[in-house]
C-alpha cells in the first residue's frame, strides 16, 4: 500500500521549464493541514505580487535588508518532516545601517534545535564574549567570528567548539528587529523583572506588557542592569523568542488573517538564497512548536579575563554534556539543563 504519511502539496505551474514549488508535510490533523495551507497560500500570493510570478527564490527585499537567512552547508537541505532536529543558528548583528551585515561583529547568539517529529524545541543561548578558538584564525571572543569570515567561519566556529551540525543561519540586524516588532503592533513580553539601564536605553517595570520594536530592541540589549551581564541578556532574548512565537500562535488561532500581517513583516524585510519551497517549510517548522515545549538555557560560565580583554570562559564540562543531551532529540534533561542566570535578579 502507498505511504500517505508524507504528500507533496504542489503550487502552480512553471510554464518555463522550472521545476514547481512543492511543500511536504507530515499529517497530524485538520489544524495542522489548514494551518500549513493558510501559509502555502498567503506567503504564495505575497510572493507572487512582490516578484511577478517567479517562484524560484525569494529576493533581496531591499538593499539593505534587516533579516538573512542561508544554508549553513550550500550541498546540504536537511529534511523537515524527519525526526532529526533542525538545526538553526540565530545571530543578533551589532551592525549598523551601511556596514556589511554579513561581516559584523555579533551582538546575541542562539543555536535553536527543533525537533519536528516531537513538536520539541531548545534555545541554547551562548554568550557573546566567550573564549573560543576561531578556526585559522587563533583565539578570540565567538562574536568575531562574523566579523572576521562571514557566516561561513562563524559556523565553522560554533560547529568545532560545540560538536554540532548547524543547518541554517539566520542574522537580524537592530533595525530590521525594530521594524519587524512594529510591523507586527507590538510584542506581548512579560518582563521578568525591571530593567533600567542607560546603556541599552531599557525602561521597563515588571510585568505583561506590550513593547515597541525600540523597547523589545532595548530589552535584548541590556546587560549592564543584569546581575548575570551577558548571561542574563542571552536568556532575556530566549525570552522575546518565545514572546513572539506564542503572539503569532495565539494570533493566528483567533484570526487567520492574521498571518498576512507576519508574513510581511518577515518578508519584507529579507534577503535569503533559500527556494521558496525551503522558506515555507522552515517557517511552518518554527511555528508549529508548542511555546511550552521550548526550552530557553543559557551555556553557563564565568567572566574572565584573557589576553588583557574581558570575556567569558565557557564551562567546558556542562557545555559538553548538554550539547550530547540536546544533539540526537533536540531536549535538554533537567539533569543537563542549567539553571537561569537571572534566577537571583530582584524583581
Amino acid at each position: 500500500m502507498e505511504d500517505r504519511g508524507v504528500q507533496p502539496l504542489p503550487f502552480g505551474e512553471a510554464d518555463d521549464g522550472s521545476c514547481p514549488v512543492r511543500f511536504h508535510l507530515t499529517h497530524r490533523g485538520g489544524d495542522v493541514t489548514r494551518r500549513f495551507v493558510a501559509i502555502v497560500l498567503v506567503l504564495a500570493a505575497w510572493i507572487g505580487g512582490t516578484v511577478a510570478g517567479s517562484l524560484g527564490q525569494v529576493p533581496a527585499a531591499a538593499s539593505n535588508p534587516g533579516i538573512l537567512i542561508g544554508k549553513a552547508h550550500a550541498d546540504y537541505t536537511p529534511s523537515l518532516t524527519g525526526s532529526k532536529p533542525i538545526v538553526i543558528l540565530a545571530v543578533g548583528s551589532g551592525a549598523r545601517p551601511g556596514e556589511d551585515l554579513l561581516h559584523s561583529l555579533s551582538d546575541s547568539l542562539h543555536l535553536i534545535f527543533l525537533n519536528p517529529d516531537q513538536h520539541h524545541a531548545t534555545m541554547v543561548g551562548i554568550p557573546r564574549d566567550s573564549w573560543v578558538d576561531i578556526p585559522g584564525h587563533g583565539s578570540n571572543k565567538i562574536n568575531s567570528a562574523l566579523a572576521t569570515g562571514g557566516p561561513d567561519l562563524m559556523v565553522q566556529t560554533i560547529e568545532s567548539r560545540f560538536g554540532v551540525h548547524i543547518d541554517y543561519w539566520a542574522i537580524t540586524t537592530f533595525w530590521g528587529f525594530k521594524a519587524m516588532i512594529d510591523k507586527i503592533g507590538g510584542l506581548a513580553v512579560n518582563v521578568p523583572f525591571r530593567m533600567l539601564d542607560t546603556y541599552s536605553g531599557v525602561d521597563l517595570q515588571a510585568g505583561a506588557q506590550r513593547l515597541n520594536g525600540e523597547q523589545a530592541l532595548a530589552m535584548a540589549r541590556d546587560r549592564h542592569s543584569l546581575l548575570a551581564g551577558d548571561f542574563g541578556r542571552q536568556e532575556d532574548g530566549g525570552r522575546l523568542i518565545l514572546a513572539a512565537l506564542a503572539q503569532f500562535q495565539k494570533e493566528y488561532d483567533k484570526d487567520p488573517s492574521a498571518l498576512l500581517t507576519w508574513i510581511g513583516a518577515g518578508l519584507s524585510n529579507m534577503s535569503t538564497t533559500l527556494t521558496v519551497d525551503q522558506v515555507l517549510q522552515l517557517a511552518y517548522t518554527v511555528t508549529a512548536q508548542p511555546v511550552k515545549n521550548v526550552q530557553n538555557i543559557v551555556l553557563p560560565g564565568s567572566s574572565a579575563s584573557i589576553g588583557g580583554l574581558s570575556a567569558v570562559a565557557l564551562n567546558t564540562a556542562a557545555a559538553s554534556a548538554i550539547f550530547r543531551d540536546v544533539t540526537p532529540d533536540g531536549i535538554v534533561s533537567k539533569k543537563n539543563a542549567p539553571p537561569s542566570p537571572t534566577a537571583n535578579q530582584p524583581r
